[in-house]
């Protein structure tokens, strides 16, 4: 995938890895990205090619509106993550449930919400799924 002119969405963008991510599709050239987060108010444009979008990876309405606002996405980044069930032999079932909604279930909504669009990208589009070690066992 080359960045350069490329159009992103990052979701989960507001602080940590998802602020890095956007700085550095900036830095690499990308003509635009989509930076998201629960509440747009947190997030920090770091150049005017950064377009703020309300996006609650749970929410199927804002998952809609995204696609609306973003119709010319060719790069994927799903970036937000939930990680509140620390431990899974002591956690009470809500907090598995919050982990499995956004973690799983929010990132395949977006990438299916999004699949029509990323369809029609001339010359191809991109999806990325940033996993944390979490994912990989549980501690």
């Amino acid at each position: 995938m080359n960045i350069e002119g490329s159009v992103a969405l990052v979701t989960g963008a507001s602080r940590g890895l998802g602020r890095a991510l956007v700085s550095a599709l900036v830095e690499a050239g990308a003509a635009k990205v989509y930076a998201t987060a629960r509440d747009a108010g947190t997030l920090s444009p770091v150049d005017p090619r950064v377009v703020p979008l309300t996006l609650d990876t749970t929410n199927p309405e804002q998952i809609a509106a995204a696609v609306r606002k973003a119709p010319d996405v060719t790069l994927l980044i799903n970036n937000a993550g939930a990680l509140t069930s620390y431990n899974v032999l002591t956690m009470a079932p809500e907090s598995l449930d919050a982990d499995l909604r956004t973690n799983v279930h929010g990132m395949l909504a977006v990438i299916k919400a999004f699949l029509p669009v990323l369809e029609r990208a001339p010359g191809g589009a991109t999806v990325v799924n940033v996993l944390s070690l979490a994912s990989l066992a549980s501690f």
